[in-house]
């Protein structure tokens, strides 16, 4: 496997090129804290959700509506939510977020 070069945080799993990925998980909280922990670049797009992150992993989560295209060897922090939202549905508060099943794993490109 190619040697990871950005760490990204995303609050959802997106394919952001062609290539290859490997998406595993679910992975515990503190795992994902030491993934994060050399430093990453925030792809979360909405403030609700950036403030659920930061609470949920300890950290400041920027919120930062940018689209990136992950290199072979970048991975990224996923959250991924376990139910099917209605669509244009947004959060406005971290409790209303907090309030719904999601889980944490890890894409990675490959190739």
């Amino acid at each position: 496997m190619p040697k990871t070069t950005t760490t990204y945080l995303l609050n959802s799993p997106v394919l952001t090129a062609y290539g290859d990925f490997h998406f595993e998980g679910p992975i515990e909280v503190e795992d994902a804290k030491k993934l994060l922990s050399g430093g990453f670049v925030s792809a979360v797009g909405h403030a609700a959700t950036a403030q659920f992150l930061s609470c949920l992993f300890g950290i400041e989560v920027a919120e930062n509506r940018v689209q990136i295209t992950m290199r072979p060897g970048d991975r990224a922090v996923v959250i991924r939510l376990l139910t099917r939202l209605e669509a244009g549905r947004t959060f406005e508060s971290v409790e209303e977020l907090a309030a719904i099943p999601c889980e944490i794993g890890v894409l990675v490109r490959t190739r």
